[in-house]
Formats: structure tokens, C-alpha cells, sequence
């Protein structure tokens, strides 16, 4: 298999693909032209960029989206999948998972993240280090859960929604499609899909003059 990207969230991909111990990854995919063929401090090669048409014939069968940018691994995941690939996911023997969870295509589970009974997790979603998903909570396709962010029971997250380092969510709420969790937020409302909300407790984010 490959990895998509050899950046830092790529490497963590690395780690949980070894500690998983189901999968060769053979190298790194990397559209940096300037890495093409040297060796990454994990040890594996960047092999190819994902100019699909030029990746060497049989090098993989499945791969895995090492990207924490939502827009790029969703646009990576899709065109691997388009080019024959099948997503692979990535789940570190250290995280705790009920049997009763429903599991995506291409999910990334790192080190130490408890997953409770119920809760659905859609295709390309990363759970970060440590963080937690209560009992019966939904995240769709493409989101992604930064590391310590903790989810209260029935939760659910829009697709491709972010919640940044040590977000909390309480229980019963929604966090909307395309939406933005700042780090350390606390979210005690709904949030609207596209919003991007910060503090505590979480709330939209004030644009200053001449940013919009």
C-alpha cells in the first residue's frame, strides 16, 4: 500500500500502519517534485507524486489519504479510489472501539482514541490522538477530529467538518457540514454547516476589517 502525503500527519499514518501490522507500505505519495525519490526520516521512499496516469503499474493495491487538510484528502481520496485503489483503513491497536461501531472506507484511528457503542464513522475520517466518541454519535465522510477533541453521546458531525485540538461537543448536537471547531471550543449549540465557531463557550467567529 502507499501513503498519500509524506508530511507530518502522513508519518502518523506510518506509525499506526506498522503498530497495525496488516499492510507493506511500500512508500509516500508526495506532489512535491523536489522529494520524488529520496527517503523520509521514517524510512520509506516517496516513490511517485499523484499524477495517477504516472504511477507505476502494480506498485499498490490500496492506500491511505495521509492529509489533515478536509478539501485535499477528499479530492485525494476520490481520485485513488477513481484510479483502481481501495482505501485502506488505518486503526492503532491501542484505540478502544465498541463492536457495535459502523466503520468507513479509508478511517484513520490513532493511538488511543475510545470510540463507544453505536456511533457511525463515514469513508476518509480521521479520529486524532486521544480523542473520544460517545455512544451513538454519526461523523459523514471527510471529517476529521483533531487530537483530545471529546464528542458527547449522539453527536453528529457534517461531512467534512474540523474540530481543532481539545474541542468538546456536548451531547445531542450538530455540527454542520464544511463547519469549523476552533481549538479549545466548547460547543453548547448547533453550528451551522459552513460556520466556523471558536471560545468558550464556542461562538461564530468575528471577521476583522479587510480579512472577508
Amino acid at each position: 500500500m502507499v501513503i498519500i502525503g509524506s508530511g507530518g500527519h502522513g508519518h502518523v499514518v506510518l506509525d499506526v500502519l506498522r503498530e497495525q501490522g496488516t499492510a507493506e507500505v511500500v512508500g509516500f505519495l508526495d506532489d512535491n517534485e523536489a522529494l520524488l525519490h529520496t527517503t523520509t526520516r521514517g524510512g520509506v521512499p516517496i516513490v511517485a507524486t499523484t499524477d495517477w496516469s504516472q504511477l507505476p503499474p502494480g506498485l499498490a493495491e490500496a492506500f491511505v489519504a495521509g492529509i489533515g487538510n478536509n478539501a485535499i484528502r477528499r479530492r485525494k481520496f476520490a481520485e485513488a479510489c477513481a484510479a483502481g485503489l481501495r482505501p485502506w483503513s488505518a486503526i492503532h491497536p491501542s484505540a478502544i472501539i465498541a463492536r457495535s461501531v459502523a466503520i468507513g472506507a479509508g478511517v484513520q484511528i490513532v493511538a488511543g482514541v475510545i470510540v463507544n457503542p453505536y456511533a457511525r464513522i463515514g469513508d476518509n475520517v480521521i479520529l486524532n490522538t486521544g480523542c473520544t466518541v460517545d455512544h451513538d454519535c454519526v461523523l459523514a465522510d471527510h471529517a476529521f477530529l483533531g487530537p483530545g477533541v471529546n464528542l458527547g453521546g449522539a453527536v453528529t458531525v457534517g461531512e467534512g467538518a474540523f474540530l481543532g485540538l481539545g474541542a468538546v461537543v456536548l451531547p445531542g448536537l450538530t455540527v454542520g457540514a464544511g463547519a469549523v471547531v476552533g481549538a479549545g471550543a466548547v460547543v453548547t449549540h448547533d453550528v451551522p454547516e459552513g460556520q466556523t465557531v471558536v471560545g468558550v463557550p464556542a461562538r461564530c467567529r468575528l471577521v476583522p476589517p479587510g480579512e472577508a
